[in-house]
C-alpha cells in the first residue's frame, strides 16, 4: 500500500514560524506555530531550534501512512544566499529530505490571499503590493525599504508623527496633540528628548512604527495633523495598488489587504478603498482569505499535483 502523500508550507517570520500541512487535495491536516526564523532578528541558535521543532511537527504528523515530498518556505530576505542556505542546510539536518523551495514572504501572502487575478495589498511596518494579471504574470510595487519607499506604511506614519512634533516646537507647522501625545509615550517634556530617544542605537524602524499608536487618540480629538497624516497614508497606498492594476492593464480582479495598518486603522483603509474604487470600480476590496502559511502549503499542494499527472502523463498505463 503506498503512502498517501502530503504538502508541507511554513511561513518564517522574525518572531514565529507557522507551519500548515495539507493533503494532495488541499485538506487542512494540521496547523502549528513555532520560533523565528530570520537569522536577521534571532540567533542561529533560536532558528535551528525553530527548524527542529518544525521538522519534528511535520513527521509526527504524517505518521507511518503518509509521507512529505514538497515543503514550500517562505520568508523574507529569500535573495540573501546565506540565509537560505543555513535554512536549508538545518533542515536536512532535522530529517526532512523531501523537495525544497523557498518563496518572498510577498509570494506566500498573494497565494493564500486570493484564487484568481489581482493583488494582497500589506502595510505593516514596511508597505508593498504584490500580485498577479490575468495570465498568471506576477507583478510587484513598492516593497523598497523604509530609507527610500515604504508610503503608507507604520514606519512613514510614525516618521510623519514625530515630523510633525518638531515642526510644531519650531513654529514650522501648525500646533499639534500629537506633540503631548508623543512626550508622554517618550517621558520627556522637550524636543531634545525625543531627539535622544530618536538617533539612540537601540531606535529602530520597529520603534519608529509604533509611534502609530498614537495617531487613533489624536484622530479622536480631530487633530488636524493627525487626520492629514492619516490622509497622506490612505492616497499612498492607493497609489501603490493604482500603479499596479496601471502596470498590468486589468479593469477588475481582487485586492486582499493585510497588515497592521490597514487591518487596524480603519478610516485608512476606508479611504485607501474609496481612492481604489474612483478609478477602478470593479475590483472586490477584502482581506485575505487565508493566511501566508496555507498560500505556501497551497503552492507545495499544487506541486504534488502537478507532480503525479507528469508522472501519469509518462507512464500512461498507471
Amino acid at each position: 500500500m503506498m503512502a498517501e502523500k502530503i504538502a508541507a508550507g511554513w511561513d518564517g517570520g522574525g518572531t514565529k514560524t507557522r507551519v500548515c500541512l495539507k493533503d494532495a487535495y488541499g485538506k487542512d491536516i494540521a496547523v502549528c506555530d513555532f520560533g523565528p526564523l530570520n537569522i536577521n532578528g534571532a540567533s542561529e541558535e533560536v532558528v535551528r531550534q525553530s527548524i527542529r521543532d518544525a521538522v519534528q511537527f511535520m513527521q509526527q504528523s504524517c505518521g507511518k501512512d503518509m509521507v512529505c515530498p514538497e515543503l514550500v518556505i517562505g520568508m523574507a530576505g529569500v535573495s540573501n544566499r546565506h540565509a537560505t542556505e543555513f535554512v536549508e542546510e538545518t533542515v536536512r539536518q532535522a530529517g526532512y529530505q523531501g523537495h525544497l523551495q523557498f518563496l518572498g514572504d510577498q509570494e506566500i501572502a498573494l497565494a493564500g490571499s486570493i484564487t484568481g487575478h489581482g493583488a494582497v495589498l500589506i502595510a505593516g511596518t514596511g508597505s508593498v503590493c504584490c500580485g498577479r494579471d490575468r495570465n498568471g504574470k506576477m507583478f510587484r510595487v513598492g516593497g523598497y525599504g523604509y530609507l527610500i519607499d515604504d508610503p503608507g506604511s507604520g514606519y512613514a506614519i510614525g516618521r510623519d508623527i514625530l515630523k510633525s512634533v518638531v515642526r510644531a516646537v519650531d513654529g514650522r507647522g501648525r500646533a499639534t496633540c500629537l506633540k503631548e501625545l508623543v512626550f508622554q509615550e517618550l517621558k520627556t517634556d522637550e524636543v531634545g528628548g525625543l531627539i535622544t530617544w530618536l538617533y539612540s542605537p537601540a531606535t529602530g524602524k520597529k520603534e519608529v512604527a509604533a509611534m502609530t499608536r498614537l495617531l487613533p487618540e489624536a484622530l479622536r480629538q480631530g487633530d488636524e495633523t493627525a487626520l492629514a497624516i492619516a490622509e497622506t497614508a490612505a492616497e499612498d497606498l492607493s497609489e501603490i495598488v493604482l500603479a499596479g492594476w496601471r502596470k498590468t492593464g486589468m479593469e477588475d480582479g481582487e485586492l486582499a489587504l493585510t497588515g497592521s495598518i490597514l487591518e487596524h486603522f480603519d478610516g485608512i483603509r476606508e479611504s485607501m478603498a474609496q481612492r481604489v474604487h474612483a478609478v477602478y470600480p470593479k475590483i472586490e476590496i477584502g482581506f485575505p482569505k487565508s493566511d501566508p502559511a496555507h498560500g505556501a502549503a497551497g503552492i507545495a499542494c499544487k506541486a504534488l499535483t502537478d507532480g503525479a499527472a507528469l508522472e501519469v502523463q509518462r507512464n500512461p498505463e498507471k
